[in-house]
């Protein structure tokens, strides 16, 4: 595994970098990670007792505040990006991370709430974070936005009921490939990463109650091992790098040798 490491991008020191799900798992991994390049942190999530321990996470890497948001609320983001706006004079990176959805179901048994849950809490809610983060970028001057897609946006769920989560990371590469072409010549790139299996909280959570599928997962990755968050980060961080500079609307993909 990974160990940790000190800053390696120098342009993002005293940069301000907006992360939606920050309190936990791959986007609590990010915050930390741009915190310790010199990065301003702002974690966007909705639990607020969740997040006095992810800020002293990240605290121990540098700066950071939370601010409270649902990102399906379209006002409620629209808030969120002001006032980080608003406190920190710019956006330079946002990585929209965040998503929720109803149960996972087979489609042919699938509820319409379910499917529209799941389509607003991991697809409508990266539009909705797109659509207010890209004009306090450009009123900026450019920035980057991640979009955390999944490689279950490039193939089918590989267990039955995850048909609408596919759905929903297919469109956030679409959504991705549309806006950052849209974008290519503002200074402002836009992008997505696309991990495979990764040690969160729900994965871990997962596999602990069913050794079947904890096999599964294992087995589908050949690297022999699922990813660990901060792997997951540093890709996140290299994208939002000078590095990245000619990155613009492909994914990096990260699934340890999944979809090779």
């Amino acid at each position: 595994m990974p160990g940790r490491r000190g800053a390696r991008y120098d342009e993002m020191k005293d940069k301000v970098a907006l992360v939606t799900g920050g309190t936990s798992g791959i986007g609590l991994a990010t915050a930390a990670a741009f915190a310790r390049e010199g990065a301003q942190v702002v974690v966007a999530s909705r639990d607020a007792r969740r997040s006095k321990a992810a800020l002293e996470r990240i605290h121990s890497e540098g700066r950071a505040s939370w601010i409270a948001c649902d990102v399906t609320d379209s006002r409620a983001v629209e808030r969120l990006v002001a006032r980080v706006v608003a406190d920190h004079g710019r956006l330079d990176y946002a990585f929209n991370n965040a998503g929720s959805g109803g149960r996972m179901t087979p489609v042919a048994a699938m509820s319409e709430d379910a499917w529209r849950r799941t389509i607003d809490g991991f697809l409508t809610s990266v539009f909705l974070c797109m659509r207010h983060e890209i004009p306090a970028m450009l009123r900026g001057g450019g920035g980057v936005i991640v979009n955390n897609a999944s490689v279950d946006g490039l193939r089918g769920y590989p267990f039955p009921g995850g048909a609408a989560y596919a759905a929903a990371k297919h469109g956030v590469l679409g959504l991705t490939r549309s806006a950052a072409l849209e974008n290519a010549k503002t200074g402002l790139r836009i992008t997505a990463i696309c991990p495979g299996w990764v040690d969160t909280p729900p994965v871990a959570n997962w596999r602990k109650r069913d050794a079947g599928v904890a096999a599964e997962i294992d087995r589908q990755t050949p690297r022999g091992r699922i990813a660990a968050a901060s792997e997951i980060a540093d890709g996140v961080l290299w994208l939002c790098s000078d590095s990245a500079s000619f990155m613009l609307g492909s994914p990096l993909v990260l699934d340890g040798g999944y979809m090779a």
